[in-house]
């Protein structure tokens, strides 16, 4: 889900720059860009983000191919602005994309699920559906990444199998509300670069330790919040 109250900014940013990009865009195109990124075939084109903003792309300036092979067919610095939203935790590779992009473009918009929503089981009666045999609706099944902030960027850790983990979970009765718009993704303004980078976890019961401590930290703050 786009961060909606961001998409004025990125429009006021686009309109008038020469060359802007949306990465990833097919199923919801950046009204204002003029090149389109995506593996899907143009004929997968939906509907742009905004009814009311014109648009500029057309199927001449549209490259299909995946983002996670590099290099991509634009020089350096070729764009005046990236865009891309809801896109990179999808690829195997997020960091090479990013730095892809931070090469062939001058400045740019990023946004990404957040951790929170990644975790967060949006229906009612968690223990009851659990225990009935009902599904567990938790995040993507698409996403590959959960991603965090950090002060100038982005980290990336792997989705492994334990984020399904009740100790990871975080449910409406964990923090007696759902999660607000801006809870629910990480929008990045960036120029010229940032920082970008993967979390590690290897070691035995690294993975579900870091999961139980986040969700314990991400109550913590949620329930703050709420007060």
């Amino acid at each position: 889900m786009l961060l909606l109250s961001n998409l004025p900014r990125v429009f006021d940013l686009t309109r008038s720059l020469p060359r802007v990009v949306d990465i990833g865009g097919v199923f919801g195109p950046l009204n204002t860009a003029t090149h389109i990124i995506d593996v899907m075939p143009y004929s997968s084109m939906k509907k742009p983000l905004s009814p009311n903003e014109p648009t500029r792309f057309s199927e001449k300036n549209f490259s299909q191919f995946d983002i996670c092979k590099k290099p991509w067919p634009f020089p350096d610095k070729f764009f005046d602005f990236a865009f891309t939203s809801h896109a990179i935790e999808d690829v195997r590779d997020p960091i090479g994309a990013c730095e892809e992009m931070m090469r062939v473009a001058k400045a740019g918009y990023i946004e990404v699920p957040s951790r929170v929503r990644e975790v967060f089981h949006p229906k009612r009666g968690y223990f009851w559906r659990r225990m009935f045999g009902r599904p567990i609706r938790v995040g993507d099944g698409h996403h590959r990444w959960l991603v965090d902030r950090v002060e100038n960027g982005l980290v990336f850790t792997m989705k492994h199998a334990a984020v399904y983990e009740r100790s990871s979970i975080i449910t409406r009765s964990d923090i007696g509300r759902c999660l607000s718009p801006k809870e629910t993704s990480i929008g990045l303004f960036w120029d010229g670069s940032f920082d970008v980078s993967e979390r590690l976890l290897i070691l035995p019961g690294e993975v579900e330790r870091d999961f139980a401590d986040f969700k314990l930290r991400s109550v913590r703050e949620l329930r703050r919040v709420s007060k």
